[in-house]
Parts: structure tokens; sequence; C-alpha cells
């Protein structure tokens, strides 16, 4: 796949060069970071390591053309890790060219695109390919080939996509944690017959209107193409006579998707709600209906302090059983802390309860302060428990860790 879209990159680049003078001003900028992370278990499995060192970079280029109303960007991602191979990937997470004119905009290339309004979980978002290697909440995603088109209007914002191309997941390697007790291979088996070449498509209508005089952002979306939440196959080996699992294939079913958001900020309160319906081609697997919904109350200046208070809850519901989902009957409350200081400090934190079984439970904490004008720092934690091996949290019941990033920005 890298091949195919080093490819598109040069068939893009090749455009721009035409598309933006020669003498244009480019506008630069480059983030740097360096991350450690420390297991506070032993490993599962016996190649696994207790820390991980690694590194990214990722530049990114801009050029602007007001004049003729269209846009270039071009943003490269690059991260070595010192422990896992796998971990250690590059992308394309945008290159992308934007025109726009009157009530409608195009964009083609290399893009990301984020649907979403809940925090704990985000079912609806299924443009991009996860890249779970790279975080381990699955926010990052991989760079999708696209063409966009946007249309604004009074009746809301139309937005159609055609994503020629597939992007498959990223897996830990033997060596890495957050995974399986099986290495998952890269031999992905597809049900599209054109594999990775499948060409998906995708329509969204959202709207925002006052609703006793508050704002209410509604959506729609559909989507049809290749799943980005692959089955995994088991690789069965004969030892002697015995049948041996020795790793898994992801396979990526055809599927189609409906979908639905509400937000509705309300003074303090902002409600928010995700629907999801998922139905797939192949009968092998099992369709079904998912929601997330709850609440962010936002406290101002709590205790005469300077900072912002803000108090999340929210329900999931799956249709599916503990061994396929993590959030079939869960719930999450969280705390977001703003401290409105000189260095821009935040810190999330949250724990998911599942309703039906009291040992299996999920705790984060992402916190951020400005060390110097262009350096950060990044503290996060994950931290678990199952206490059933037919819990999908079981596989990673000794890999609570603690991460720390360095990020420096020019």
């Amino acid at each position: 796949m890298m091949k195919g879209l080093q490819i598109f990159s040069a068939a893009i680049l090749a455009t721009t060069s035409a598309i933006v003078p020669s003498a244009y001003a480019i506008d630069a900028s480059l983030n740097v970071g360096v991350e450690g992370r420390h297991f506070f278990e032993d490993a599962a499995y016996s190649q696994q390591t207790s820390n991980q060192l690694s590194t990214f970079i990722k530049p990114e280029f801009v050029w602007d053309d007001a004049d003729n109303s269209q846009r270039v960007s071009f943003v490269p991602y690059y991260r070595y890790d010192a422990a896992d191979d796998e971990r250690s990937h590059g992308d394309i997470r945008e290159l992308m060219w934007m025109h726009w004119q009157g009530p409608w905009e195009i964009r083609a290339g290399i893009g990301k695109v984020f649907w979403g309004v809940t925090e704990s979980l985000h079912l609806v978002d299924v443009i991009n390919q996860t890249d779970s290697v790279d975080a381990a909440d699955g926010d990052e995603k991989l760079g999708q080939p696209m063409v966009h088109g946007i249309w604004l209007s009074d009746s809301g914002t139309f937005e159609a996509f055609v994503l020629p191309g597939f992007r498959e997941r990223t897996f830990a390697g033997e060596e890495g944690r957050l995974r399986a007790p099986y290495v998952v291979n890269d031999d992905a088996i597809y049900q599209a017959n054109a594999e990775q070449r499948h060409t998906d498509l995708a329509l969204r209508w959202s709207r925002s209107i006052e609703l006793m005089e508050y704002p209410l952002d509604l959506s729609v979306s559909l989507f049809r193409g290749t799943s980005r939440d692959p089955a995994y196959l088991p690789d069965i080996e004969l030892i002697g006579a015995t049948p041996v699992v020795t790793a898994l294939t992801p396979y990526y079913a055809i599927q189609n998707q409906a979908a639905a958001t509400v937000q509705y900020s309300l003074e303090g309160w902002l409600l928010k709600t995700e629907l999801l319906r998922r139905e797939y081609n192949d009968p092998t697997l099992e369709d079904y209906s998912a929601a997330v919904s709850g609440f962010e109350y936002t406290l101002v200046g709590p205790f005469d302090s300077s900072m912002d208070l803000g108090l999340l809850l929210e329900y999931q519901y799956d249709e599916r059983d503990a061994s396929l989902t993590t959030s079939q009957n869960d719930i999450f409350a969280g705390m977001r802390f703003a401290f409105n200081d000189a260095a821009s400090s935040e810190v999330l934190a949250g724990v998911t309860q599942d309703l039906d079984n009291a040992g299996s439970w999920s705790f984060f904490l992402e916190a951020s302060t400005r060390l110097r004008s262009n350096m950060t720092i990044d503290v996060n934690a994950f931290l678990l428990g199952a206490d059933t091996q037919d819990d999908l949290l079981y596989t990673l019941r000794r890999d609570d860790f603690v991460e720390v990033a360095l990020n420096f920005y020019y």
C-alpha cells in the first residue's frame, strides 16, 4: 500500500507544481517528539519488553493561494520505535489540494476526516483507518486517499466522498505491547475482489440550528465499503498431530453503515449522542446496532479558581457480546481540567466500567503543559482490569503503562 501511496503522492505533487507558482511562499512547520513508555507489570508474552522508547517527526507544508481560492497541504510522518519494528513506520497523513468557489469546495489527495461528538467512544468515525501502534487510544489515523466534495446550503452542509484505496490497520509486532497473544500477520484477506483497490463511497449531511436559542448540531452519514474494523482468522499449523494457532490474519469485509450524531449546547451543558447501524455483506459476521450518549457539564472558575472543570458522563451500548466489543453495556465517567494558565495546562481523566462485569474496567489519563514557547510535555496513563478470558480487555491485562512525551515545535 505504501508503494501505491507513493505513486498517488507523486501524481498530486506533479499536479500541484503546475497549480502553485514556483515563487510562491511556503508556510512550513515542524513537530518532533521523543516518547517513552513504561509498563508496570511483566509482559504476558515472552518476546515483549517492559519499556519502549520512540521518536517521531511530522513536518507540515502549506501553499496558500487565496487569490485563486486554493490551497495545498503536505504532512508526512515517521515514527521510529527502538523495541518494536512494527511500530516503526511512515505515513502520509495529508497531501491535499483544496479549491473553493462560492458554496462549493473540492478536496483531492490524501487526507484525514473526523466524524463524532462523544468523548469515550467514536462510533461513527469511519473514513480513516486507525493507526493502532501509534497511540493507545486509537485516535491517531492513517491518511486516506480521497476525493471530497462539499456543498454549503441553507439546508445544511452536504458532503460526498470517493475513497479509491484502502489502508490496512497497523498492529504491534512480537516485541510490542498492547496486543493479542498471537501476532497479526501482514497477509490480509478481503471480501472485495479488488482487495485494497476497492473504491468506497460515503455521504454526510450536517446542520446547525437553534433550539430555544441554543445551538443544536445534527449529522447523518452513510458509508459503503471495506470495513475499517477487521475480523481475525486463526492461522493453524499441525505440530505433530495437534493443530496449533500460530498467528492471526485480518479479514476485511464489505459493510454498509448508517450513522447519526446529535450535540446540543445548553448554557454549561453539552449533550452528545452517536448512533450506529452496521450491516455486513458476509453472513458469517454479525450485523449490529450501537450507541453512545451522555453529557459534559462545565463549571467555570470553581472554588474561586481561574480554571474550568468539565464533568463527563456517557453510556455505551452495543448489541454484540463482550468477546466482540468492550462497550456492550458500559458507563464512562470523567473530568476535564483546563487551568487557563500561561502554559495552557490541561488534564483529562476518565474510567469506563462494564455494568455486566464488575471486574472489567479501564482508566486513562491525558495531561499536557507547555514548558517553553516551543516545547510541551505530555503524560498519559492507561490502566485496566479484566478477570474473565472472554473479555476483550483480558489480552491486555498486564499492559498498564505510563507514557511521557516531549514535543518540540518549530
